[in-house]
């Protein structure tokens, strides 16, 4: 039984079982519907109906989408071009295509088509097809320009009159090719704004030739025939004239210079005018020749149109080596960044009556401005006099120049041009961006070379060639905006005020400073006579038995001194050597040199007879033979009346001797030794029984400074610059009247400032130093070397710091820390620093404005890195010729300004870079205070101090406070 009840259940759990596994066999061939199994079966990432596109329902048994139709038949706009599935969409060829994208186009210039219905399809047919790639036919000689923006670059011209293009032909030019790709490329090269030099391919100018007719011409044999004036048609606009060369403008020519705002007016068609011939080109409608129109032509026969093509030769010209884009703007303070060279001569190119040779910029060009001197130096360069004397090398000098540049420039060939325009934009690539250009001469140097050479003629006046120089220079700005392109686009730019020179550097551009630096500042000779007896303090200038003048204070005469300086404001002079080389009717020259410097004196105060001139001449082209200099000294008491002078002289304070004597800035001296005749074998026979006067008899070993101080003559006229604005700087003034001028301007609420600008010259006392400074001035020297330009800098640093002790930092002035390269003006250049470079060298190419130490000086934290490679000079194919290394050749010409900056960074620390880039703005700082100053005293009158400025120098065997 009791198994009987066990088996019950088991029957039960078997029948239970059965029934289970009855419905199983049922269900086994049935598969679960895959849109509703939970699982990512086609793996989309998508599971089931309805998130699986592939799923219609939950019951679809396969997630897998079906197949689509193609790109081209799926009723989508697939490439968004609001055109849909073939035959609609432009980029579908049937309905199976898999994509709808539209095929690229060609170019405009290259797809068969007339785009512009100018009747010509595609490059080089249609003009308006600059190349194959280009994607716009549209006729570029229908789009406007201004006259200055065909600059260095190529172009066909279209006589509109006809419609045919300028093509070269053997004797000329004529308008006679229908189709572009036949007419002669040309390139333009601006010779002033709006005036252009046409470069055909064979390196030849488009010229009046027998005029009317049209010739070709050597772009070296060019001459003003070569210049075409460029106008638009119907352009009535009274443009300014161009400034001449080597002419003095009249003040009113300035002004509407300067302040010219040229309307920029845009044109598509032009005319061609010869200014020499007082002409327009024109083309004759019948044979399409081109040449001078009268005045009754036709004008539709006068208008051309330029149209850019391909096919020039490159214009000669010389390289400034650099590759990238000189910064502007402000340092993040506000302030202007870049570094001043505030003592320059670019503008010397009839110096010293023709000794210097070279020119700064020609509108011709390098091969007009830069070729063989032998004209003026003659065959071997030995009519070169003052060159030789400068050098000591009287045998003369290789003459050719650009390409090939054997002897010149160099760092110490004196006479020859140093800074050619495009070696200046080397210089602003590097960071230039103050240029004080002093107008310069010597009347009695100029007198001596044109003796030399032949040229009775030439005029010698100082402020006569100063004033033609002012000439040069506007015409330098002129030629370098056409350059770039526009007028006052180009990077060297003629500033009037401290405002305008701020917003030139800001900009990008040379702010550039007219000054003057000559012997009689205006015509203001003194010529000496032995019977006087008025002291240098108390002259008169009255003549007769006392020394006399060639300038007046009375007012409203020619030679008034009031009337001269405003002839020179008016050509927009700012700043003022007073005293230069020689003694003049202000005071006397500060001492610097012995021989030549006081023979000069001794003619420029009164002459020396032409007997003894031409004696003069021989002796200086022997090489200062000492035997024939003795022999000259010893015979001058015989054989000329005494009119000029030498130097008259006290002793100098000598650094290191003189009790209480601060010592001189620099490590220079006051004065120079005479090395002349001396007691016991002469007798001093100078006024008041000083040293020099009638004879050159001073003492052996004594360095001698000028007896002759600031004069009434003198003082009314530095009252009249301040008066005026001038900025003043005192170098070349004797040491002790720099005191006198310091008592001046201190005497001024507010104080005007006085600068220095290339190394003193004469002597400048630290504590003279130390008062420029505190007084608002700036003190920058030569720069001699590198290393000898950051010892200054060091020592001028220090010399601020006790400037400045106890002012609040917000009273303290700038400190920046420029130079003066004088380049042009018989002052040898930077020369290499040798000694031990290793690991310092400056190897090309090199980088400015990127690395150490400019990436940790704020200020340079927005300016773009500037390369500079090997400067070079290449001919007109290319090649290279000539090369110069800062480390074997020193600043050779003044593009290697930037090679110095090279060095300064190689060897200086971190604050010289950033003091030597703040020197631009330290120098605007200076000028606004200068025309504070200066507005003060037009309100409020000149003030005198209580000491009398006017007195002696220092009595015989007494030395100056």
């Amino acid at each position: 039984m009791l198994q009987q009840l066990t088996a019950v259940p088991m029957v039960i759990a078997a029948l239970m079982l059965g029934a289970c596994s009855g419905n199983d066999e049922r269900d086994a061939t049935r598969t679960v519907a895959q849109c509703a199994d939970g699982s990512d079966n086609d793996g989309d990432s998508l599971v089931d109906f309805p998130a699986d596109p592939g799923c219609a329902s939950a019951s679809d048994t396969s997630e897998a989408e079906p197949p689509r139709p193609p790109a081209c038949a799926d009723g989508l706009d697939n490439d968004g071009d609001g055109k849909t599935d073939f035959p609609t969409d432009p980029g579908c060829t049937a309905a199976a295509d898999s994509d709808e994208a539209d095929p690229i186009p060609p170019p405009a210039c290259a797809d068969g088509l007339d785009n512009d219905g100018d009747g010509k399809a595609d490059f080089p047919t249609d003009p308006g097809c600059h190349d194959a790639a280009d994607t716009d036919e549209t006729d570029l000689q229908a789009a406007k320009r201004t006259r200055y923006a065909l600059n260095n670059a190529c172009w066909a011209i279209k006589a509109n009159g006809t419609g045919n293009y300028v093509v070269r032909n053997a004797s000329g030019y004529a308008a006679t090719a229908t189709d572009i790709t036949a007419a002669e490329p040309f390139f333009l090269k601006p010779t002033a704004l709006g005036k252009y030099a046409l470069y055909n391919r064979n390196r030849q100018l488009m010229s009046v030739g027998d005029a009317p007719a049209l010739t070709h011409v050597a772009s070296a044999a060019a001459t003003d025939d070569a210049e075409w004036t460029v106008l638009g048609v119907g352009d009535t606009t009274p443009y300014p004239p161009t400034p001449t060369f080597n002419r003095e403008p009249t003040a009113e020519e300035v002004a509407r210079y300067h302040n010219f705002i040229d309307p920029e007016l845009e044109f598509s068609e032009f005319t061609l005018g010869s200014d020499a011939r007082q002409a327009k080109l024109g083309v004759d409608p019948t044979t399409g020749a081109l040449a001078l129109s009268p005045p009754s032509a036709d004008p539709r026969y006068q208008s051309f149109s330029f149209e850019p093509t391909t096919g020039c030769a490159i214009y000669p010209e010389a390289s400034s080596d650099f590759s990238g884009t000189p910064f502007r703007g402000t340092q993040p303070d506000g302030s202007v960044l870049g570094h001043a060279d505030v003592h320059v001569h670019i503008s010397a190119t009839t110096f010293l009556g023709g000794a210097h040779w070279g020119l700064p910029y020609h509108k011709f060009g390098v091969e007009h401005a830069l070729g063989n001197c032998s004209a003026q130096h003659g065959p071997d360069g030995e009519l070169d006099l003052l060159g030789g004397v400068y050098t000591q090398d009287v045998d003369g000098h290789a003459t050719d120049g650009w390409p090939t540049f054997t002897e010149w420039p160099s760092r110490d060939n004196l006479t020859h041009e140093a800074i050619y325009w495009k070696w200046l934009e080397r210089a602003w690539a590097g960071g230039l961006r103050v240029v004080v250009n002093d107008l310069v001469d010597n009347e009695t140097l100029c007198e001596l070379q044109r003796n030399a050479t032949g040229d009775p003629l030439r005029d010698c006046n100082s402020m006569n060639t100063a004033g033609q120089q002012v000439g040069t220079m506007y015409g330098m700005q002129d030629y370098i905006d056409a350059q770039y392109g526009g007028r006052g686009k180009g990077f060297f730019q003629i500033v009037h005020n401290a405002a305008e020179a701020r917003a030139v550097i800001e900009q990008g551009h040379i702010a550039v400073v007219l000054g003057i630096e000559i012997s009689e500042l205006f015509n203001c000779k003194v010529n000496y006579s032995p019977l006087r007896t008025e002291r240098p303090f108390e002259e008169t200038g009255k003549g007769g038995i006392e020394n006399s003048y060639t300038c007046t204070m009375e007012e409203g005469k020619p030679n008034s001194i009031l009337t001269q300086m405003q002839r020179l404001y008016g050509w927009g002079v700012r700043q003022i050597i007073s005293i230069h080389e020689f003694d003049n009717a202000f005071g006397g020259n500060g001492i610097f040199d012995g021989m030549i410097l006081n023979l000069g004196n001794r003619e420029d105060t009164g002459g020396i007879p032409s007997g003894d001139v031409a004696s003069l001449v021989a002796l200086l082209s022997d090489g200062l033979d000492p035997e024939l200099l003795q022999r000259f000294l010893e015979n001058l008491p015989e054989s000329e009346t005494p009119t000029g002078e030498w130097w008259t002289t006290y002793d100098c304070p000598v650094e290191g001797e003189t009790p209480g004597f601060s010592g001189y800035l620099w490590g220079n001296s006051g004065g120079a030794i005479q090395n002349y005749l001396s007691p016991p074998l002469c007798t001093p026979m100078g006024q008041d029984g000083r040293s020099g006067g009638p004879t050159p008899c001073y003492p052996a070993g004594v360095p001698q400074c000028n007896a002759r101080w600031m004069t009434p003559i003198g003082l009314y006229t530095y009252g009249k610059m301040m008066e005026m604005g001038f900025i003043l700087d005192w170098d070349h003034m004797e040491v002790g009247m720099k005191t006198q001028l310091l008592e001046l301007t201190e005497a001024q609420t507010p104080v005007y400032p006085l600068v220095s600008t290339h190394g003193t010259f004469g002597g400048t006392t630290i504590d003279q130093a130390t008062r420029l400074l505190r007084n608002g001035g700036f003190l920058y020297p030569s720069n001699g070397s590198s290393r000898g330009f950051r010892a200054d800098m060091d020592e001028t640093l220090q010399i601020y710091e006790a400037a400045m002790a106890g002012r609040a930092p917000s009273e303290r002035l700038l400190f920046g820390f420029g130079y003066g390269t004088d380049t042009n003006g018989l002052s040898a250049q930077s020369r290499p620093r040798g000694g031990d470079i290793a690991g310092k060298e400056v190897v090309y190419p090199f980088v400015l404005f990127e690395g150490p130490p400019f990436d940790s000086l704020p200020g340079f934290a927005n300016v773009e890195p500037v390369r500079f490679d090997q400067p070079s000079s290449r001919d007109v194919d290319g090649v290279v010729r000539r090369t110069w290394s800062e480390d074997l050749d020193g600043n050779a010409h003044y593009g290697m300004l930037s090679d110095y900056i090279q060095e300064i960074r190689l060897e200086g620390r971190p604050d010289h870079i950033q003091h030597l880039y703040n020197s631009a703005e330290a120098y605007l700082q200076t000028w606004q205070r200068t025309e504070a100053a200066s507005a003060a005293i037009r309100a409020h009158g000149l003030k005198m101090p209580d000491r009398p400025i006017l007195r002696p120098a220092p009595p015989v065997g007494a030395f100056a406070p």
